[in-house]
């Protein structure tokens, strides 16, 4: 990136490093950011400005007009979201009020439902991985573990022995912000994890690791080879790999548990919503259920 040493490019290495050590936000988040920060830098660059004193927000609504074009209005709100940050936090350390992004606004986003199994799927896909072998007994352990938890697919691979309490039937989870959580597992769950632990992981371990899920190498298991796995045992199910990825299980863990009658503020507990209103869209999932209680219960749905 063009720009020399100059006082936007000091700036935004501080910012991250605020985000980073002062926020705590994921590693692919702060690469995100800086993704989005460094494509408005060379925009700048190529203007001739290098100072923030510099920016004005016909800059910024320009730099975003080339964005809208060929960019989905998710990714252009993030960017907005990365820009106004960037900008309140260089006012705040050159203690000026002068703040070019305060105005800009992201792109009004269309809420989409997510894509989940019902029952039945869902307990094929467990049912996939067949056999006793190492692998099996990974897999297995792996996909109920995702859907009995609602775990984000990084925080199982993340997942450490001493963050394991089978016997009291929850396990901790190091969530977005590196916050942690307990989340409730499954007696079920909790049987298909010790066949792992004591049938499984002894046979992949090259050397010592503390990941309760380690690959064929006995290395800490991707989240790229989990995305893999959750693709090829949906095909073995007879289910369309292209409609299901690992947060898939965490969307159907939510929808269920919502169907079964659960509290939401409970569920966005388990999931490690910050916001009530990001749990707020599996309700779209309860509506066959109310209609169905209306119909039966209300005097004038006949």
């Amino acid at each position: 990136m063009g720009g020399g040493s100059c006082e936007l490019r000091t700036l935004l290495e501080a910012f991250l490093d605020y985000l980073r050590y002062e926020c705590g936000l994921a590693e692919n988040t702060l690469l995100a950011y800086r993704r989005d920060l460094e494509l408005l830098l060379e925009f700048l660059f190529a203007r001739g400005v290098h100072d923030s004193a510099q920016v004005q927000p016909e800059h910024l609504t320009a730099f975003l007009a080339t964005q809208r074009s060929d960019k989905a209005d998710r990714t252009v709100a993030r960017r907005v979201s990365a820009i106004r940050m960037f900008f309140r936090f260089a006012s705040v350390e050159l203690k000026t009020d002068v703040d070019p992004a305060q105005h800009l606004l992201p792109p009004r986003l269309m809420q989409t439902l997510p894509e989940y199994l019902d029952v039945e799927q869902v307990d094929a896909l467990l049912a996939a991985p067949v056999g006793d072998d190492a692998m099996m007994l990974r897999d297995r352990a792996l996909l109920h573990t995702l859907y009995a938890t609602g775990a984000r697919v990084s925080e199982v691979c993340d997942l450490t022995l001493n963050r394991l309490h089978l016997e009291q039937g929850f396990l901790s989870v190091r969530g977005k912000g590196n916050k942690e959580r307990v989340v409730p597992i499954s007696a079920r769950a909790s049987e298909q994890v010790r066949h792992w632990l004591t049938g499984g992981r002894p046979a992949l371990l090259k050397r010592p690791s503390e990941h309760v899920y380690v690959s064929r190498t006995g290395r800490r298991l991707s989240r790229t080879r989990v995305w893999d796995l959750v693709k090829e045992y949906a095909a073995r199910a007879g289910i369309k790999p292209s409609l299901v990825h690992p947060h898939t299980l965490r969307h159907c863990f939510a929808t269920h548990l919502l169907e079964g009658g659960a509290d939401i503020r409970s569920v966005q507990e388990m999931l490690g919503h910050v916001s009530i209103s990001t749990t707020q869209i599996y309700t779209h999932v309860d509506q066959k259920r109310l209609r169905s209680v209306v119909l039966k219960f209300h005097p004038r749905a006949g």
